[in-house]
């Protein structure tokens, strides 16, 4: 070992599960922000009154049904490009990065040292987002669209039968009807054993199940790579009856066995592989890998330190039914939010007040299981995920190009300091670039009026011109298909008289692009 003092492992936080969950948050606002299409379309006020004229009301809006598919590919296409730019960030960077930190810590902890490298790690990472998005985008991109189109139907038929039946007036079988809808969202599928999806549903389901993949694949990788089979298991206050006994104990893949003193569980013993066993669905438990002799165990909370595995379960239990009360209360508010869109008095008291009723079970609940902690977030309607995600992008691009520049400057002072930058002898200013003749062994610069470098001319021993570097494509990208923006290089070869015997368009060789830094490491 490195030293015979043990090191504590460290926890990687659970950010990236996090940032997955935000992404899957993006298609639920989708779904939601599609309804309120969906609304605003058959609320829009037309020639025709669905109180007066119900049949042509029905008529009118069924023709606008064209108009509204459109508004919803647009919402769609924009989503969806934020969110699939989201999900990349996180499993193919966020997930790499777990994989580097727990492989330098195994290394440092055997005492080991080691450049964290994985091309295979990263390849899988990048295949496992092109799989997920698959899967979404044909379901976002095909399935929703049909499913908002046939949503949107059903309600203005199924309101204007109420309305000519004599069933409800028409304030009221439109509210009734688009609130019948809202309940039952927008179908997504119907898997194998006939459960029906809904689209965001679905969505938040596959973005999860591959975070959580990559989350334990990248950890067990590292482990795997150096012939380690032990982990941490994590303790958390809830727990299912398959995880409680492995809390805080360390954990093997293979057999169970006795090492240094510390007892070793087989995952096998409880189930690991099987939906309810651990690390099964829905289980979001952690494994560290733990090299036993030379890591601890991480110091626990006080809450945590009397925690019996019965207890464990018993608050698991406890803890569904306020997840159960925190979906309650997040799905009234997106009724109240449907109710305030419709403007239906009636309908936003009621859900007003069951937001009221549902809170307060909810501090009471609290104050019944003091362990149990409020999460304001998961009962929101949403935070805006979009526009939150759109604004990481964005900063991240900016972060990128000015590393990127950063880069670049460093390259060309390098080249500048090493004397690698060409020595430029005399400078045209103009339209009119250099000549085909002049000082032997002399480069001669061509500039514009602005003050813009276009290229320059490069003289052999004769004087005559041999080779021609230009900065720019002219404005003809067809003709000059090289380099980043165009940059290209243009051979001469002359004969003693000066005739030209041949001339050749191509590509910067390395060298060239080196000499010619003080121009290019922008580009």
């Amino acid at each position: 070992m490195a030293d015979d003092k043990r090191k504590s492992i460290k926890l990687n936080d659970e950010q990236l599960m996090l940032d997955a969950s935000q992404v899957a948050d993006i298609y639920h606002q989708l779904t939601l922000d599609l309804f309120d299409q969906v609304i605003d379309r058959i609320k829009e006020r037309g020639s025709a009154s669905l109180e007066d004229n119900p049949y042509i009301w029905q008529l009118e809006k069924m023709n606008e049904m064209g108009l509204l598919n459109e508004d919803n590919l647009k919402l769609i296409s924009d989503r969806s490009g934020i969110a699939e730019e989201q999900l990349r960030h996180v499993i193919q960077n966020e997930g790499y990065q777990i994989y580097k930190d727990t492989k330098q810590q195994l290394l440092e902890a055997t005492g080991q040292d080691g450049v964290v490298k994985n091309t295979l790690i990263q390849n899988n990472l990048a295949a496992y987002v092109n799989q997920t998005m698959g899967d979404i985008d044909n379901l976002i991109n095909t399935s929703l669209p049909k499913s908002v189109r046939e949503v949107y139907q059903s309600i203005i038929e199924e309101a204007t039968a109420k309305v000519v039946t004599g069933l409800a007036t028409s304030d009221k079988a439109i509210s009734d009807t688009v609130m019948k809808w809202a309940k039952k969202g927008f179908y997504g599928f119907t898997d194998s054993q006939g459960k029906h999806w809904r689209a965001d549903t679905y969505a938040r389901q596959v973005i999860k199940s591959t975070a959580w993949r990559v989350y334990n694949e990248v950890r067990m990788s590292a482990a795997e790579e150096m012939g380690i089979d032990t982990f941490y298991y994590s303790i958390k206050s809830a727990a299912r009856e398959l995880c409680a006994p492995l809390q805080h104990r360390i954990v093997t893949t293979g057999i169970a066995r006795t090492e240094h003193g510390e007892r070793i569980l087989s995952l096998s013993d409880y189930g690991y592989g099987t939906p309810g066993g651990c690390r099964g669905v829905n289980c979001s438990h952690i494994m560290t890998p733990f090299v036993v002799g030379a890591n601890d165990k991480p110091d626990l909370l006080d809450e945590l330190k009397e925690l019996t595995p019965e207890q464990a379960i018993e608050n698991a239990n406890v803890q569904a039914k306020q997840r159960a009360l925190e979906r309650s209360i997040r799905q009234s508010k997106e009724y109240l939010h449907v109710a305030e869109k419709l403007g239906d008095t009636e309908l936003i008291d009621k859900y007003k007040n069951k937001v009221r009723v549902q809170q307060g079970a909810m501090r009471d609940y609290l104050k019944q299981h003091k362990f149990l902690q409020r999460d304001y977030a998961r009962e929101k309607y949403y935070d805006d995920p979009f526009n939150q995600a759109k604004k990481e992008v964005k900063l991240r691009k900016e972060q990128e190009k000015i590393k990127e520049l950063t880069s670049k400057r460093e390259r060309f002072e390098n080249a500048r300091k090493s004397g690698r930058i060409v020595s430029v002898s005399d400078n045209t200013v103009g339209h009119t670039p250099p000549g085909k003749t002049g000082k032997p062994n002399s480069v001669v610069q061509h500039s514009a009026t602005n003050g813009d470098i276009l290229g320059r001319v490069y003289y052999d021993d004769r004087g005559l011109k041999n080779k021609e570097v230009h900065f720019t494509n002219h404005k003809r990208p067809d003709k000059h298909p090289y380099g980043i923006k165009g940059e290209h290089v243009h051979e001469y070869v002359f004969d003693n008289a000066g005739k030209i015997v041949s001339r050749n368009t191509r590509e910067l060789h390395d060298y060239e692009r080196e000499e010619n830094l003080d121009v290019l490491w922008k580009y």
